[in-house]
């Protein structure tokens, strides 16, 4: 059985290698269990194995209940400064900082020492909020994290010898938080994991947060946007669909609602472009589950609806190589996505198969209407015809195109 223990995740670490020592406090965001916690253990033992002292190195769990007594941020800032009292530079990990009150003064108090190289996790964009952003303006480095990208998931499971073609359909049952690769041969204990972790973020982390009394209208709201994925949705029509099964919630809440899902990393919220303005268009948007292994946790349809699901890897795997991704309109037809970096645009459509001659021509019509001249790529799992060009639009196979991911390694 795989383990679990510090899987090495290299595009990460070479972010924090890129900061290190930058006179700026790294925050490492991104879902529960996506790896922050063992990113911050892999990167203290790299910076011991390159000489920097046991005592330089200074690691702090909040989530450790035997440490419970430093989440008092007083108790927090004076164990920090005590340990950083002696010559040269001091490399402080703070694992899941929002649970200390008042963290935000903690962070600036100790970002004035500058013996102090701090780094520090949390699960919930909140963090960067409010007054820590204040506090903080020009002050840290952002790193998103999240969870394993096919190359990842394929690398660590190398041992079962699966074909990427075959891996690809795994990982779309499966997701990529790094503990399912332990168990991955355990449907059962991949269902109660994702079980879990559903209830984690939805009871412990939003509700809590928000002090919401009714769980299970939240959970509904969660079940709706993940059996829409790839859809255009709005609070309205949120609304009106929840009314129909019986699950009466407000406008209002729901915006609310949606905020928090989407802070604490469990949805990513997509607006639309449009392609000939050059402008974000503001009614409707789209969601996308950070992980696709939620999908089969709170749906309870059996029908693996794997176009979406591909849809939502290509998604978060764009996010990964550009700098901003949208959805695409131009005319009255929708491109799947807008992919935008400092060379310029790209833009990418997704399907499952395109085999048939129809489907084939459906895909690519709203890519042909695009008269510009940036890149334009069709992504399927088909493996016959893919690198063919059809009216200046490229088809690409989905699990090479995933495996050349800049996750792949640590440059």
């Amino acid at each position: 059985m795989a383990q679990t223990a510090l899987i090495p995740r290299p595009y990460y670490e070479a972010l924090l290698d890129r900061y290190r020592e930058n006179g700026l406090i790294k925050v490492v965001l991104g879902p529960r269990r996506c790896g922050k916690s063992v990113l911050l253990q892999i990167y203290e033992a790299k910076l011991k194995a390159e000489g920097v002292a046991e005592d330089h190195c200074i690691s702090v769990s909040l989530d450790d209940l035997t440490l419970k007594k430093l989440r008092d941020p007083y108790a927090l800032h004076a164990c920090v400064i005590e340990k950083t009292r002696g010559p040269g530079t001091y490399y402080v990990f703070i694992d899941e900082v929002q649970m200390c009150p008042d963290f935000h003064e903690v962070l600036a108090s100790l970002a004035r020492h500058p013996e102090i190289d701090l780094y520090v996790t949390g699960s919930n964009a909140f963090l960067l909020s409010g007054e820590l952003a204040t506090l903080l303006t020009g002050r840290f480095s952002e790193i998103r994290m999240s969870t394993f990208s096919f190359a990842e998931f394929h690398r660590a499971c190398a041992e079962d010898g699966i074909a990427p073609q075959d891996d690809l359909l795994r990982y779309m049952q499966l997701g990529g938080f790094p503990a399912v690769t332990a168990f991955r041969h355990n449907a059962k204990a991949v269902q109660d994991y994702y079980d879990g972790l559903v209830t984690s973020v939805i009871v412990k982390d939003i509700c809590t947060r928000l002090n919401v009394r009714d769980a299970a209208v939240l959970y509904e709201l969660t079940v709706c946007l993940a059996t829409s994925i790839g859809s255009l949705v709005s609070p309205k029509n949120i609304a009106n669909t929840l009314k129909s099964a019986g699950c009466s919630i407000s406008i209002p809440t729901i915006y609310t609602y949606l905020q928090a899902l989407e802070d604490s990393f469990f949805f990513h919220r997509v607006p639309r472009f449009d392609v000939r303005g050059r402008e974000v268009l503001r009614r409707e948007e789209k969601f996308y589950l950070c992980d696709v292994g939620f999908r089969y946790s709170v749906t309870s349809s059996p029908v693996k609806d794997y176009g979406r699901i591909l849809e939502n890897i290509v998604y978060l795997e764009l996010t990964r190589r550009y700098k901003k991704v949208t959805v695409g309109r131009i005319g009255e037809a929708e491109v799947d996505f807008v992919a935008e970096s400092e060379k310029g645009f790209a833009y990418y459509q997704v399907a499952l198969s395109v085999l048939d001659p129809q489907t084939l021509q459906r895909e690519l019509a709203p890519l042909t209407k695009i008269r510009d001249s940036w890149p334009k790529y069709l992504i399927t799992r088909d493996t016959l015809g893919s690198d063919r060009v059809f009216d200046g639009v490229q088809l690409i196979n989905a699990a090479q195109w995933l495996l050349d991911s800049p996750t792949a390694a640590g440059n």
